[in-house]
């Protein structure tokens, strides 16, 4: 199953086109020394749910990967800010904050897929909590041809939790496509735009002091 990426900026569609991402009325405020854009929107707990739902378009093989993966990618933005993310069985989805799927073609959110390429996946900001992959993609881990799914889930995380694109070329936010990356990680720019939205107490804040 092919991976894609994208992602919709509030409701700014993200489409793949000939290898290039292309941000249909993206609009990013450049500053030097803040290169990071935040949707001024963000959750109001730091503690969310997520569900990857049971479509019969990915089998249940698929699925145990796909879920693997999706942890790695909560769990990197967890690493560096107050957030945690628990999973809820597909049984509970309508409870979760974050639904996950992959469809196909019209599949009920005015966001049709287009098939293989193009339009890859589709992410709202909070806290909609909506994540679509295109099932027609070909996605990958681990290796130089595909869509590397695990790149842009987190890329795409990042829209869920309230960031827009960087400028940063470094930076997951980045607004073009990558190509694998063994040493794929975040950027300082991904760091400072996560915790200006969910700050991170630091441990020696939390020590008292000797008197």
């Amino acid at each position: 199953m092919l991976l894609a990426v994208f992602s919709i900026i509030f409701i700014q569609l993200i489409s793949l086109c000939s290898g290039i991402y292309d941000f249909q009325n993206d609009f990013i405020l450049v500053n030097r020394q803040k290169r990071y854009v935040l949707s001024k929107r963000k959750w109001p707990t730091n503690t969310l749910t997520w569900t990857l739902q049971d479509i019969k378009y990915i089998t249940k093989t698929d699925k145990f990967i796909i879920r693997n993966t999706l942890h790695r990618a909560f769990n990197l933005w967890a690493s560096v800010s107050s957030l945690n993310f628990q999973e809820l069985p597909d049984l509970h989805n309508t409870e979760a904050n974050i639904n996950i799927a992959f469809l196909k073609r019209k599949h009920g959110d005015n966001m049709p897929f287009d098939g293989p390429e193009g339009i890859v996946a589709h992410a709202f900001y909070p806290t909609l909590g909506i994540l679509h992959f295109d099932a027609d993609e070909n996605w990958t881990l681990n290796q130089s041809n595909g869509i590397n799914l695990y790149q842009t889930a987190v890329h795409e995380i990042g829209h869920l939790l309230g960031l827009e694109h960087s400028t940063d070329s470094r930076s997951v936010m980045y607004p073009k496509h990558r190509k694998y990356d063994v040493n794929y990680n975040l950027s300082d720019d991904d760091v400072r735009g996560i915790r200006q939205l969910y700050p991170r107490l630091e441990k020696n804040r939390l020590r008292k002091s000797k008197k």
